[in-house]
């Protein structure tokens, strides 16, 4: 159990060491090239400026991370997870989603959003497990060193539609689940 919480801790802290660079490496510059589904984490954008976004950015499941991520009030910030790292946090192969984004809170808060366009229904309930077994992991890791972040965790917004899987764990559960749709 030691040598978990050493790993959970070790993880936790690379993650938020790799979102701090790749915030600190986002470009703050005034251009308005439009946004990409590959393009490396960016800092975020008012919510107003969101708005005009076409329908299928707002529906796909980058569109609705984006929402998420600028909509809700997040005590922390919240940085982008690679494929790769989502593949080492979450343990879902690439091949299991057409597009993904993730962003987690640093290691004081439980606060992350994970949404997936998953390849199929059968790999959209592979992805939801994967969803399930993260929050379990949080909530061993969050009830020994922050109790108060088990709200987040006890009531999860998770929800499968078709082959999308869109989870929040953030103060603002009406908010995600109106975003969500």
């Amino acid at each position: 159990m030691k040598n978990g919480m050493k790993k959970l801790i070790c993880v936790t802290a690379a993650v938020a060491m790799l979102g701090a660079g790749l915030v600190s490496c986002g470009g703050s510059s005034g251009g308005e090239a439009p946004a990409q589904t590959a393009a490396p984490a960016q800092e975020a954008e008012p919510a107003q400026a969101a708005a005009p976004a076409d329908t299928a950015a707002a529906t796909d499941a980058a569109g609705i991370a984006d929402r998420l991520r600028n909509e809700i009030t997040y005590v922390d910030s919240l940085n982008e997870l690679s494929s790769s790292m989502i593949t080492k946090i979450y343990g879902i192969a690439e091949d299991k989603y057409t597009s993904a984004k993730v962003y987690v809170g640093g290691v004081s808060t439980a606060e992350e959003i994970a949404c997936f366009d998953a390849v199929d229904e059968a790999a959209a309930a592979e992805i939801k497990t994967a969803c399930e077994n993260r929050i379990a992991e949080q909530i061993k890791s969050v009830e020994s060193y922050n109790p108060p972040e088990l709200e987040k965790l006890q009531n999860p917004v998770l929800v499968v539609k078709g082959n999308q899987v869109l989870m929040c764990l953030s103060n603002d559960n009406d908010k995600a689940k109106s975003i969500i749709g």
